[in-house]
C-alpha cells in the first residue's frame, strides 16, 4: 500500500501541507530519498515541527504498518524505583552529603 507525496506532506495533526526542507533531501533504503517536511501552521500543535517522508524511486511513499504489536526483548535492567533511588543518592553525593 502507498500514498502519494501531496499526502504524505500533510501535517500528521492539522492536515495542511507542510513545508519540504529542500536542503535537508537525504539519500535512503532502495535508492529512496528521505525528505524533511515541516509544519508551518502556527495553529498547530506541531507547528516548527518535522517529519520524514520516504520517496521511492518510482514516485510512490510507502506507508508503514503500525498494526503489528512492538516485541522488544525483556529489559532485565534498572527498574524506575531502582532508577529514583540512584539518583537521590546522585543528589545526595553532589550537595556533599
Amino acid at each position: 500500500m502507498s500514498v502519494t507525496f501531496e499526502e504524505a506532506q500533510r501535517c500528521p495533526k492539522c492536515s495542511t501541507p507542510g513545508e519540504v526542507q529542500n536542503d535537508e533531501v537525504r539519500p535512503g533504503p532502495n535508492g529512496s530519498k528521505l525528505h524533511v517536511i515541516r509544519c508551518m501552521n502556527e495553529r498547530c500543535s506541531w507547528y516548527d515541527t518535522d517529519w520524514i517522508v520516504q520517496l521511492d524511486p518510482d514516485g510512490t511513499v510507502p506507508v508503514r504498518d503500525t498494526a503489528q504489536p512492538k516485541s522488544f526483548p525483556p529489559f532485565t535492567g534498572m527498574t524506575t524505583e531502582k532508577a529514583r533511588e540512584q539518583a537521590a543518592l546522585d543528589d545526595l553525593r553532589n550537595r556533599g552529603g
